[in-house]
């Protein structure tokens, strides 16, 4: 009966780990995807568009 008790508590424990990393995970995730959308939006595409025009200004 105790071994069947420690194998509960030690699953359960296992369980909270496994969600606190699937957690972890997500966060890491959404914020790296935030970053990636944000650069997105950055002065970068403008910059290439100005630069595109530019050029097809001069020809």
């Amino acid at each position: 009966m105790r071994l069947e008790e420690k194998r509960k508590a030690i699953e359960a424990q296992k369980k909270k780990v496994e969600a606190a990393f699937t957690r972890h995970r997500q966060k890491m995730g959404h914020s790296a995807f935030l970053n990636v959308v944000k650069r997105k939006g950055d002065g970068a595409a403008r910059n290439r568009g100005v630069r595109r025009m530019h050029w097809l200004g001069n020809s």
